[in-house]
This record gives structure tokens, sequence and C-alpha cells, in this order.
């Protein structure tokens, strides 16, 4: 809501009133409360897999190795300590490299994503339009939401 909103509605007695400054994509990126004709779409962020793997910039090539051993989308994200997504470290990557580097050494940096107020369906579509199987969800600023992965996606929409 903008500032001015906040204060007409202080004019007009309403007790409870914030100015979000961030915005309302920012809000719904978070998994906040929507209300709304809109409110049962399913969005973007509410089908992501928040438990996807993830790495840091100094992890060493040999613990990502472990750790896509059995990883289902093929890749990890290299997060800082706020989980700000910096890149992707994808399986195919790890071929013949020394199991000392680091992920800093064989990650893509500033992979694409998307944020997670927007349909799942739109989503679907989008992906399958460019024949891609998942997405990178963050909030504005760049804090990871999870992966979104196509397929699953699909399913869960149809049983609606």
């Amino acid at each position: 809501m903008s500032p001015r909103a906040a204060w007409r509605l202080e004019a007009l007695g309403f007790k409870e009133v914030h100015d979000y400054v961030p915005g309302k994509v920012d809000w719904l990126a978070n998994g906040l409360p929507r209300e709304g004709d809109s409110a049962t779409i399913p969005s973007a962020g509410e089908l992501v897999d928040a438990d996807s793997p993830s790495c840091a910039l100094h992890d060493p090539v040999w613990h990502l190795r472990e750790l896509l051993n059995d990883s289902g989308p093929g890749f990890c994200l290299v997060l800082n300590e706020h989980r700000i997504v910096l890149g992707r470290v994808r399986r195919s990557a790890l071929d013949g490299v020394d199991a000392t580097a680091t992920a800093e050494a064989v990650m893509e940096a500033g992979p694409s994503t998307v944020r997670a107020h927007i349909t799942a369906r739109d989503l679907v579509e989008r992906l399958a339009k460019h024949d891609l199987q998942t997405a990178v969800v963050t909030t504005p600023g760049g804090r990871l939401v999870g992966v979104f992965h196509r397929a699953d996606a699909e399913q869960r929409l149809v049983r609606r």
C-alpha cells in the first residue's frame, strides 16, 4: 500500500494501518496471507520444493558430488549465508574437475530466477514453451524460495 493510502485509512479511523514498504510482490514472495479473487489461484511460490540441494561458494567439489549423487534436479544452488542465490552448479560441470576445487570455480553465476507471486499455471506454460523442467524461485531481494518443478506443478494443477 502506498504511504498516501495508509494515511487516508488512518484518517478514516482505522487503527492498525501499516505501510509495507517492500510492496505486494515481496509480501506474496514471503508466503504472507492473500485475499480477494486470486487468493485461491496457486502461485509459483506455493508449489516449490523448498528443500532443493544447495551449497556455499567454498564447498569442495567432492562434497557437491555427494550432494548431487541422488539429486532430482541435477544441480545445486550456490547460496550465501542469507540464502541469496549466487549461482548454480550442474552435475555435469563436475566431470573431470579436481575434487578440491570449490563450487565458486564451477558454478554458473547469476542463474535466471522468477518471482514467487506469478501463477503456477503461467510458470508451467512459460517453462513448457522453452522446454525447461525447473525454475528457481526467489524473493525480489534474491533470497531462495525454492525450485519449481514443471511436472510436479502440472500434476498438482490437474487435481484442482
